[in-house]
């Protein structure tokens, strides 16, 4: 349990030092980020238009179905993930969050290397590399099928999550290595 315990906090500690440097890079959003026209005026229309804080699908999911189809047709499609009252960005509570959701990921990835008991260090990061891909597979590119999102921003995140997986995988095939083997009797 101690490598255990070791291995996702060292792994944790490069994870998000790796997230903060990644996320704080304006280059990324430069491929991406689509600058809306009137910032001031788009909050306020968005204010007016939506009650409270939660997920908004434009078309809606309420609407007729005829409708909606017509409409998905027709575009636009929105998903839009709305706080009205906003948020204090960068505080301490938003990093700690941060850090314990990296936390718990490169912990319950460590006990999956130490049910795994793999003897090389290659096969320990490989096994890490492929949950991380088969994850950001599901989850992140999924949103492009399901959700209508942009791809070349699920794009950018699935990169920065599978490079996020190889590095908490070397950190975690370093630490999280399988028990020593007892001999056999009388050898």
């Amino acid at each position: 349990m101690k490598r255990i315990l070791l291995g996702s906090l060292a792994a944790a500690i490069a994870l998000f030092l790796f997230g903060a440097a990644f996320w704080t890079c304006p280059i990324p959003y430069a491929y991406v980020e689509k600058a809306a026209v009137g910032d001031v005026e788009l909050g306020q229309a968005l204010r007016n238009a939506l009650p409270n804080d939660g997920l908004y699908l434009v078309p809606s999911i309420t609407t007729d179905p005829k409708q909606s189809t017509e409409l998905h047709r027709q575009g636009p499609v929105v998903t839009i993930h709305y706080r009205k009252g906003g948020v204090e960005p960068m505080t301490p509570g938003f990093f700690a969050s941060g850090f314990l959701h990296g936390w718990v990921t490169t912990f319950l990835l460590a006990g999956l290397l130490h049910l795994t008991a793999r003897p090389r260090f290659g096969q320990r990061l490989l096994i890490v590399t492929v949950a991380g891909l088969a994850g950001v597979n599901y989850m992140v590119l999924g949103a492009g099928i399901y959700w209508f999102q942009p791809w070349p921003w699920l794009m950018l995140n699935a990169a920065y999550d599978a490079v996020a997986f190889v590095v908490s995988g070397l950190v975690l095939a370093a630490i999280v290595k399988p028990p020593a083997s007892v001999p056999p009797a009388g050898a």
